[in-house]
């Protein structure tokens, strides 16, 4: 489910939305949780990784050379 990020314009909350597919984020507005203002511009989001260890050296899928 791809979520996306948004900034209220009337009042400056900033929310996230999930959607079931991409293509619903062009078609819906989603509504403000704190003002319920449609007034909402979508945000970049930058992609997280999760399992990512930068203090380990990379050795590639979680294994540890020994």
């Amino acid at each position: 489910m791809p979520i996306f990020e948004y900034r209220c314009q009337e009042c400056g909350q900033r929310f996230d939305v999930f959607f079931r597919r991409p293509e619903d984020a062009e078609e819906e507005s989603p509504a403000c949780g704190k003002c319920g203002s449609r007034k909402v511009r979508k945000l970049f989001s930058l992609v997280g990784l999760g399992g990512v260890n930068r203090s380990e050296p990379s050795g590639g899928c979680g294994t540890r050379s020994t």
